[in-house]
């Protein structure tokens, strides 16, 4: 097969999802499919991204991703032009946006539709928003098959863009292995760094209003008197949530870097992922495989994705979710059980079972 990667939209320079997402894609691809020749299709600034294999070759587009209005027209116009010259059988978009009109048959990855969803804000509002709707929405209708992350993910796109489940495929994500050596400090010297003693519960902040950090802030308060825990909070805060909001015993940390993080995960005594949409959820998988109680909203795709292997509650009720911490600070049987059920749950993911899924999908449109 003569397949094309549409990577236009990569920022090496933000190592995201959807980085992560055609960094291990890609590698395990080229792992499992030596015979298919693969055009990827990159922007300017990411023209040093590596080629897995050599049947791997890169395209490289005059124009800086930030840049949305040429991304589009390249994306739009020249990218066709470029899948006729090279005379793909098949053009797989990784990331929201799809060209309307091809020359072969194609495949569009779609994480989730949380820009279709009024109520959460996040990195995408305002005409941002009104122009992702128009290119996901319009891309998915136009694309031979869809690939998404879950079933939840799955529904929501028949229900936002009533697209038939059969032209749908579910593939599941998983968490990536640590690029560089583990830190030569001991765990307690990166707890020190960060200023963090334990006992502890920790999450991730996110910077995104859906990552529901104001109920896990009432939460804790409403349990702070009955415990000696910090709520340590890694990354950037959301929009909706301001410093001197924080309240009595919450650290956060900022930044950490992805050879510290599941080092100070694992020694939290329960992890709190409190979101109230994930197209899959990749923090509850990280915690699990950091050996730490998952303690986890029962939204959206998160179920799917913890399956047994945490504690949950709803996200949408303040008690609840006080409750869920009270039960698991409280019952250290019930903290060695979940982490031994999600050292069992993690199990179902690997990238490679996701690039064999992926090809599989590529292999049942080329027979179409």
């Amino acid at each position: 097969m003569r397949i094309g990667i549409n990577i236009l939209y990569l920022r090496p320079s933000c190592v995201d999802g959807a980085y992560i997402y055609a960094r291990r894609l890609l590698d395990s691809l080229a792992l499992l499919d030596a015979e298919s020749t693969y055009y990827v299709y990159l922007n300017a600034e990411a023209a040093q991204f590596a080629m897995p294999a050599p049947n791997f070759q890169p395209v490289v587009f005059p124009f800086l991703p930030h840049q949305r209005f040429p991304r589009y027209f390249h994306e739009q116009v020249i990218l066709p032009r470029h899948a006729a010259k090279h005379k793909l059988d098949i053009l797989h978009s990784l990331h929201l946006t799809h060209p309307f009109f091809l020359p072969c048959r194609s495949v569009m990855t779609l994480h989730d539709t949380r820009f279709m969803v009024p109520a959460l804000g996040g990195d995408i509002y305002g005409f941002r928003r009104q122009v992702i709707r128009f290119f996901a929405g319009n891309g998915a209708r136009r694309a031979t098959r869809i690939i998404t992350d879950s079933d939840f993910a799955k529904r929501e796109m028949i229900a936002h863009f009533g697209l038939r489940a059969e032209k749908i495929d579910v593939v599941h994500l998983s968490i990536s292995p640590l690029e560089s050596a583990p830190p030569t400090e001991s765990a307690e010297a990166i707890r020190a760094k960060y200023g963090i003693q334990q006992p502890y519960i920790a999450a991730i902040a996110g910077s995104y209003v859906h990552k529901n950090m104001p109920r896990l802030l009432e939460a804790f308060a409403q349990i702070r008197g009955e415990f000696p825990h910090e709520l340590v909070l890694f990354g950037r805060l959301p929009r909706n949530v301001s410093a001197e909001s924080l309240g009595e015993r919450v650290r956060t940390t900022g930044y950490v870097p992805d050879d510290e993080l599941p080092i100070l995960m694992n020694g939290a005594d329960v992890f709190v992922v409190a979101s109230l949409y994930e197209g899959f959820g990749l923090p509850a998988l990280e915690a699990q495989a950091a050996d730490v109680a998952l303690v986890c909203s029962t939204a959206a795709s998160l179920p799917e994705v913890a399956g047994d292997g945490a504690h949950y509650f709803d996200p949408y009720d303040v008690s609840a979710l006080a409750e869920a911490l009270r039960t698991c600070l409280r019952d250290p049987n019930l903290r060695q059980a979940l982490r031994a059920e999600g050292r069992a749950n993690l199990a179902r993911f690997s990238w490679k079972k996701t690039a064999r899924e992926t090809l599989a999908v590529y292999q049942k449109v080329a027979r179409r």
